[in-house]
């Protein structure tokens, strides 16, 4: 070819192409942002609105409902489901895959804004935020102090520690959870308000009055300006004593009124580090920043804030997900390097010289740079799955090389010059290996056109392997035949590799001759084998994305609604006691009360705790995070009075493994099914932890307002609601600013007044005629019950059923679960009602229709690129017998694997689509040109057949060998990659050996009734 020839001529010139290709992948490496995975676009975008004090059924009627009525009438929106519980609503609004999220969550926003005054005053802005996990924490910190002082922690953190991670590049917020804070209480006797004759609200204004500090114009003197600010801030609690407060007995000071006094803030969540009381820190990274390099320069300021903060103050790491990517990074990278190892391994066996083999071996290097090069152009990070792609693509590199350069090399053994055999051996050869590099790239054409979560984390991958093949083609073309022209030497060694290789390939060529001696007995055989795999598909079972183990376990606990926070401590109290039999476990971090980082939450919870255990490293144990979530799960079974949820290996953007919802209207209905399908559920081998989104009923205190006996009074019910509200949760009336921070003085009435119902029931309310009347005469306070949490779907009431698997495949387990509730829950189903599956289950199944889409796509594309390749429809229908046998070493890897069929094994599966013709094609190809020159079609195939079997096994064996590390699972974060590797190497080993002898088959008998056909026609003119 032409690249050859001007390589081969002009050795300076390339001799510089390739340091300066090895340059700028070297600059691209550096630059690439290393991640888990590809920056992922979900296209869900989640709306919050907080309404204080008010019940999941007020939530629901008057925030979730406007608001869902009017997002599902955006375009594009493909579903809109609701959390509505006490305290505020979340509304999550699921759009069609490829809508623009930008322009959506405009659209949402303007939305909202003409709902604003259709929802109560008393309701916040509602929120619109894009759901990403870019927003899940990279890093979580726990800060301890000596004595157990929380609010001088968080201190700390906030004047300290926080604003100095704040500024590291790359960090896009900080949170803080957990920790006390200090405010200045003035503790209110309602009998003393109504004494002096002033109210709460009246004292609120007259404190946050005094308390001001702000400009008021300039004043002009002697030819200057001078700015005027009025200040009157108060600066410690002695100035609030001395505050006069006008009353009906004159003036009075506020200390004389009440007592003041520096408290802690009421607390609505708690943290725990092993026990010990801590504050949590959650650090989240800006989109399109480096993981590895934000969290290194984190860790390196935490090491230098340590040698000064005060003495005894610990920072501890709970989560790092730097530490998990570079785990899985190194273990790829490894691969590669073995993988690389192997295969330079079998080119010196077969080749026995070792300046071919190093040729070959520089080529792999030189393509890794040029792959770097091109993902940096298309914006791709460094994370497992590209890594993963490049290790994949590791075999595949030099196959172009390899045929090549046996070409070359036997040109050099016929008797041609260096630079003939360089020019020749390439020409010869080139456009097979550009057709077959081609169909290999070709087949990740169709991913582009796929959408959905599983074509977004491979999507990456392809293009991977897409790039690191081109630039195999590149160097296979170029820099292989400029080095070859150089140092390629001839050997007449003969080695005992070598002559076993002549045997094998004489062995080969009777196998051929008998082969085409018996061409229907082949073609039977290679059939039987086919249908005996493919009938033993049912017993692989499905599954959506393996389990990574990251050494990090989560656990939910959830009390009975409504349970205060010291009694939800008193449980973790017990969970801290079983959780310290396991040696596996090296931090335990839990957070008493609100939500954990890893989940969108509305309102109030504190009878909620989150637990996040980080586990040893994989070699320093024996077992799976799964099997220790599973022990951990059987040890909490005990606790009493508490819902208590293990979940590992979650990747932070798969859902559930079973997720079965159930729609209707009536809660109680809703409520029955889900505890049958529970009970149902329970049943199935496997499945753990299945359980109802359903809550109990809240307790509740209902204030049933007298409206005539109100009015009677001119009380109106807006009135009444402050008044409870202001005694029961305290006012804010100001902030005070002392050394650096800021301070809240709350107006709290005491707590004797409102402890219990009969109390409420005494709560003065004041008339417009200064009259004091108790809450009992124009209310009626009664104790009640009311949902604690309702969703909704489709502007219908659900509940979800969700439950994990252990040690079974989920294609298998949800086909039991399915014809289980048709036998035992549907009966009980009311009209009008209806159950769906969700979760993995339908993820799976969108990425199976759709990947199996493009595995046919990619077929039909391969077909197109070798027809214009042979210029010719009957040669490429020959090579596409290739692709059918492939699904023998399919099947039968995965059943002796144990690996069931997933997203993987199909990208796998697609990969392989465009490998496996690559051998035949060079087969074909020389016997085309073999006939060319006079041959017949038997001659021909038995002459190239043996001739084209040194390169077609190295071929082969390099790749295999090249993935064998993946396909055995070394190292963390390989557990994608291998079900991929698997079926690559099964696929590829098996077709290679039936290839070998097939596609010689079906090439004799369709020449031969080719030639028939043209003998018959002549006759007949």
């Amino acid at each position: 070819m032409n690249l050859a020839k001007l390589s081969v001529l002009r050795p300076v010139a390339m001799a510089m192409f390739i340091i300066f290709l090895i340059i700028l992948g070297s600059v691209s490496l550096r630059h690439l942002p290393v991640d888990l995975f590809p920056e992922l676009t979900f296209p869900v975008v989640a709306v919050t609105a907080s309404y204080d004090g008010a019940g999941p059924e007020e939530v629901e009627e008057l925030i979730t409902q406007p608001i869902e009525e009017l997002m599902a009438s955006i375009p594009n929106v493909e579903s809109v489901s609701s959390t509505s519980r006490t305290g505020g609503a979340l509304i999550l609004v699921a759009f069609d895959w490829g809508t623009d999220m930008d322009f959506a969550a405009l659209t949402m926003r303007e939305r909202i804004d003409q709902v604003r005054e259709m929802l109560p005053s008393e309701v916040d802005a509602p929120q619109v935020m894009r759901f990403d996990p870019s927003m899940l924490p990279i890093v979580q910190l726990a800060i301890t102090e000596p004595g157990g002082d929380t609010a001088e922690a968080r201190q700390l953190i906030e004047n300290e520690i926080k604003p100095r991670l704040d500024a590291i590049d790359g960090v896009a917020s900080i949170q803080v959870e957990g920790g006390s804070e200090q405010e200045i209480r003035i503790d209110i006797q309602p009998d003393v308000l109504a004494q002096y004759g002033i109210t709460l609200q009246d004292l609120q204004q007259l404190i946050a009055s005094e308390n001001i500090n702000f400009p008021a114009g300039e004043v002009h003197d002697q030819n200057q300006s001078f700015p005027i600010r009025v200040s009157s801030e108060f600066t410690s609690v002695y100035d609030l004593e001395q505050l006069p407060i006008p009353t009906n007995a004159g003036v009075v000071l506020l200390g004389d009124l009440f007592a003041i006094s520096e408290a802690t803030a009421p607390l609505s969540q708690e943290s725990y580090l092993n026990g010990e009381p801590a504050v949590g820190l959650s650090i989240l990274k800006a989109s399109g920043t480096n993981t590895v390099q934000i969290t290194r320069a984190l860790n390196d300021e935490l090491d230098d804030l340590k040698q000064q903060l005060p003495e005894g103050i610990e920072i501890q790491t709970i989560f790092d997900q730097s530490r998990f990517i570079e785990q899985s990074i190194n273990a790829v990278f490894w691969n590669i390097l073995l993988g690389g190892g192997l295969a330079a391994l079998v080119l010196y066996l077969f080749l026995r010289n070792i300046r071919s083999t190093l040729i070959i071996a520089l080529s792999i290097p030189i393509s890794i740079m040029t792959t770097f090069l091109f993902m940096y152009f298309s914006g791709e990070t460094l994370n497992v799955l590209t890594l993963g792609g490049l290790a994949l693509g590791v075999g595949m590199m030099v196959d172009n090389a390899i045929v090549i350069l046996e070409n070359i090399y036997r040109k050099r053994q016929e008797g041609e010059s260096l630079r003939e055999a360089a020019i020749h051996g390439t020409g010869e050869i080139g456009g097979a290996i550009v057709a077959s590099t081609l169909t290999t790239v070709v087949v990740f054409l169709p991913i582009v056109f796929v959408d959905g979560l599983a074509a977004q984390l491979f999507k990456p991958l392809a293009l991977t392997v897409a790039f690191a093949l081109l630039a195999s083609l590149i160097t296979a073309l170029i820099i292989v035949p400029l080095l070859s022209s150089t140092f390629l030497r001839t050997t007449d060694e003969t080695s005992v590799f070598q002559v076993g290789f002549e045997k094998t390939k004489a062995v080969y060529k009777r196998l051929l001759e008998f082969s085409l001696q018996r061409p229907k007995r082949i073609i039977a055989v290679t059939t039987a084998l086919l249908a005996g795999s493919l009938s033993c598909i049912p017993l692989l079972g499905t599954e959506f994305l393996p389990a990574q183990d990251q050494s990090f376990i989560s656990i939910d606990v959830r009390l009975p609604p409504g349970s205060a926070l010291s009694a939800t401590y008193q449980v973790t109290e017990e969970i801290n006691e079983k959780l310290a039999a396991f040696t596996e476990v090296e931090l335990a971090y839990v957070t008493v009360g609100g939500t954990d980082n890893f989940s969108l939450g509305a309102g109030s919870q504190t009878n909620r705790a989150s637990y996040s255990l980080l586990l040893s490293d994989t070699d320093r144990r024996t077992t799976s995070d799964l099997e220790i979530a599973d022990s951990i799960r059987s040890s909490l079974a005990s606790v009493p009075n508490a819902d208590i949820r293990v979940s590992a290996s979650d990747s932070g953007f798969t859902d559930d493994p079973i997720s079965i919802t159930v729609k209707g209207q009536d809660l109680q209905t809703l409520e029955q099914l889900s505890e049958a399908i529970v009970a149902t559920v329970s049943t199935i081998e496997g499945v753990r932890e299945p359980t109802t989104n359903y809550a109990d009923g809240n307790p509740e205190v209902t204030v049933a307002i007298n409206r005539q006996a109100a009015s009677s009074y001119g009380i109106t019910s807006a009135q009444i609601a402050s008044t409870i509200s202001d005694a029961t949760r305290g006012l804010v009336a100001t902030r005070i600013a002392r050394h650096g921070e800021e301070l809240n003085v709350r107006l709290q009435v005491d707590d004797a007044y409102t402890a219990s119902l009969e109390q409420l029931e005494q709560l003065l309310l004041s008339t417009p005629g200064g009259e004091r009347i108790p809450l009992s005469s124009v209310a009626a306070v009664e104790r009640g019950e009311g949902p604690s949490t309702i969703r909704r779907s489709d502007r219908m009431r659900e509940v979800t059923v969700t439950a994990s698997i252990l040690n079974r495949d989920l294609g298998s387990v949800i086909n039991e679960i399915e014809e289980a509730l048709i036998e035992e829950v549907r009966p009980l189903l009311p009209n009008g009602y209806r159950i769906s599956f969700g979760g993995q289950n339908e993820q799976m199944n969108d990425a199976f229709t759709k990947l199996s889409g493009a595995i046919a796509l990619a077929i039909v594309l391969v077909y197109m690129v070798m027809a214009g390749r042979f210029e010719s429809f009957f040669y490429p229908f020959i090579i596409m017998f290739s692709v059918p046998v492939t699904a023998i070493g399919v099947i039968f890897g995965l059943l002796l694997t144990n690996q069931p069929i997933g997203v993987g094994s199909l990208v796998g599966i697609l990969i392989l689509t465009g490998i496996v013709v690559n051998n035949a094609i060079v087969l074909v190809d020389y016997i085309n040109t073999l006939k060319k020159n006079g041959y017949s079609s038997y001659d021909a195939i038995i002459q190239a057949g043996p001739i084209r079997l040194r390169p077609i096994l190295m071929t082969a064996l390099t790749t295999i060998l090249g993935l064998i590390p993946l396909t055995l699972g070394f190292g963390e974060g390989t557990e994608i990659q291998q079900p991929m590797a698997i079926v690559i190497v099964c696929g590829l080993a098996v077709s290679t050996f039936i290839t070998l002898l097939l596609i010689p088959v079906i090439y004799f008998l369709t020449d031969q009734r080719k030639e028939k056909r043209r003998q018959h026609a002549e006759t007949l003119h």
